[in-house]
């Protein structure tokens, strides 16, 4: 817990604080980015059901676990932050460098890894997303699904740079093509499964 956010939950107490990191929440939940997650890709994912690795936990994102397990999938979360796991899958979350995901997830395989926002967001250099793409191809079985979030103004394109290609191909999911970009935010999903 941040300093305000403590300060505000001693003086006006716990509710005070939660409604202020739910207020923040609400916000990025209303951006387009957002709410194509959790229209299109969230239920086309639930829908193939199996174990799902989600990557960068933060207050935003719960409801999604909730919904990706609503037809029986099995969720399972990951952060660098260690300060993260509050907002992962309780039992099911691990804290570690994604660039490391075959090595903190030895022991799993997953059916779709959802990685968004992560890259341009620590993972920065193109040798860290190669990395991080053959650590994720590593623990995805064959024809899993990955779903790659990213920011033109944070990275350069990691498909057109050739980093997705040794294991993954496009492919659309549920009713969205295989690249979807908005012109209100810098936002690109890249919908991919390992070959």
């Amino acid at each position: 817990m941040g300093i305000i956010a403590a300060f505000m939950a001693l003086v006006l107490g716990e509710g005070a604080a939660h409604a202020r990191r739910s207020a923040k929440a609400t916000r990025i939940r209303s951006l387009p980015d957002r709410q194509v997650m959790a229209d299109s890709y969230v239920p086309a994912l639930a829908a193939e059901g199996g174990r799902i690795l989600w990557v960068g936990c933060r207050e935003y994102t719960l409801d999604d676990y909730a919904a990706l397990e609503a037809l029986g999938g099995e969720v399972w979360t990951t952060d660098i932050d260690a300060g993260a796991a509050r907002w992962g899958r309780p039992g099911r979350h691990r804290t570690g460098d994604i660039c490391q995901a075959d090595a903190l997830f030895s022991d799993l395989t997953f059916d779709a890894v959802i990685c968004n926002g992560v890259m341009g967001y620590g993972v920065d250099t193109p040798e860290q997303q190669q990395r991080a793409l053959a650590a994720l191809a590593a623990i995805l079985r064959p024809g899993g699904r990955l779903l790659l979030g990213w920011n033109t103004d944070k990275i350069e394109d990691p498909v057109a740079a050739g980093l997705t290609a040794a294991h993954f191909a496009p492919a659309s999911l549920g009713d969205r093509p295989t690249r979807v970009g908005f012109d209100t935010v810098t936002h690109v999903y890249d919908s991919l499964i390992r070959i």
